[in-house]
């Protein structure tokens, strides 16, 4: 890659594995995650986790049809362009902020904040990655509260992991906490359809309304096993910055959410087809196609679509053993442990 370019993308924030990434597709053209963690010796993880970044960024795409996902580079004169554009934009935003960010600075050295551990984010990307690796320390609960479906957008893959790790997920909302978005369950449950998660309507706010730079914003939150309080400022589905304590304030906003008056609870799972199939090879360790459908009562195309999904989403492995006599191949299957 031409020492300008990496300078550039170095410049406008890109980390280290973004820039191996998209040097991958610039060489290539284009590349499934498995490709391109093969390839570069990261995890399945740390590559999803970077493509999104990228995609979002606009120099690269994805084709949505084809199985597995691939990710295609853009043109890189017209997306390198772009973001040299939204660089200077940015940067000019950026001098209005600098009395905030000596604030910010200031405040970590815990004097107005009783010597509690504190760091802040403007840059929401950096927040993303904090999140990224909290979650993945996460031992017990991650609570959330009223948060813009761009943030859990961007978390979902990390909530994911951390249902497959058997962390118990909520979500706390109100439709008092949006104005403008009225399907905001609808759309939550389609963003969080593959996690374990138990959604609680509530009849008061779940988020505080404050004032950031003279405008009336919403802020919400994510509670990490009452250690973490982490306080997410925004406005519609667009994020400002974050602010993140460890100490007591985790176990208070936990304890303000149980006294709140609870109108709904929803519980996401998977449907009951999928769990039915995953129980049976859970229980069994290894199985047959065969026994597999006979357990289970399924059988032809719908047994070999839900096997393809759990597959495909690493949570079983499929063994194929040639048989000795002519015929065709046993197909195996057991859970891949976390």
């Amino acid at each position: 890659m031409n020492l300008q370019i990496l300078s550039f993308l170095k410049e406008i924030g890109f980390s280290d594995i973004q820039i191996d990434i998209y040097k991958y597709l610039l060489l290539n053209k284009f590349g499934t995650i498995n490709d391109i963690k093969t390839e570069l010796n990261y995890s399945y993880t740390q590559v999803y986790h970077n493509l999104l970044y990228l995609e979002e960024k606009n120099i690269i795409e994805s084709s949505e049809n084809s199985k597995p996902k691939i990710f295609i580079r853009v043109n890189p004169k017209i997306a390198l362009n772009k973001l040299l554009n939204v660089k200077l934009t940015n940067f000019k935003r950026n001098i209005d902020k600098i009395d905030e960010e000596i604030k910010a600075q200031e405040s970590k050295s815990g004097k107005c904040l009783k010597d509690i551990s504190f760091y802040h984010y403007s840059d929401a990307n950096l927040a993303y990655e904090n999140f990224y690796s909290l979650f993945e320390t996460t031992q017990r609960e991650i609570i959330m509260t009223a948060l813009p479906p761009s943030l859990i957008k961007r978390l979902e893959p990390s909530l994911y992991e951390a249902y497959r790790r058997g962390i118990q997920i909520k979500l706390y909302f109100s439709f008092f906490d949006f104005e403008t978005i009225s399907n905001y369950l609808e759309i939550i449950t389609d963003l969080l359809r593959k996690i374990k998660i138990e959604i609680i309507q509530t009849e008061q706010k779940t988020c505080q309304v404050i004032k950031y730079n003279d405008e009336i914003v919403n802020m919400g939150n994510i509670l990490l096993d009452e250690n973490y309080l982490n306080s997410i400022i925004f406005k519609e589905d667009e994020c400002f910055h974050i602010n993140g304590f460890q100490g007591p304030y985790a176990k208070q906003a936990k304890n303000y959410l149980e006294v709140l008056t609870i109108l709904k609870r929803i519980e996401i799972e998977f449907p009951e087809p999928i769990k039915k199939i995953l129980n049976t090879i859970k229980v069994t360790k290894t199985i047959k196609t065969r026994d597999l459908s006979s357990k289970s009562k399924m059988g032809g195309a719908k047994l070999r679509e839900i096997l393809n999904f759990l597959i495909n989403e690493g949570l079983i492995e499929e063994t194929i053993l040639k048989e000795e006599k002519a015929g065709r191949p046993r197909r195996i299957y057991s859970i891949i442990e976390n």
